[in-house]
């Protein structure tokens, strides 16, 4: 709740100045994504979430809670994986790389 009082503030604020507000901060899931919508920000950002559930914006654009299955789950770690060493090489430190973002 006073989370929600802080970005409305802001917003107010933002709105008298003509500049875009961008809400930062718990989005979890397309209700807490609506909620920041709605105190009158212009987007939020979405961070831990996108690591912890890369799913999220699926959720959000469909408006629904995703509860993946285990093999789906791993089947978009096994891509990450791919992705990452993909970028960052398969050597020792693109490994190293690759683990660090996925833990």
């Amino acid at each position: 709740v006073l989370l929600l009082l802080l970005f409305r503030h802001c917003a107010s604020i933002a709105h008298k100045s003509g500049l875009p507000l961008v809400g930062n901060g718990d989005v979890f899931s397309p209700m807490e994504w609506n909620s920041r919508l709605e105190a009158s920000v212009t987007t939020a950002m979405i961070g831990r979430a996108a690591l912890i559930k890369p799913w999220i914006f699926t959720e959000i654009k469909e408006q629904r809670l995703w509860d993946i299955s285990a093999s789906e789950r791993l089947d978009l770690l096994k891509t990450y994986v791919s992705h990452g060493l993909e970028h960052w090489g398969s050597d020792s430190r693109g490994v190293e790389n690759t683990r660090r973002f996925l833990l």
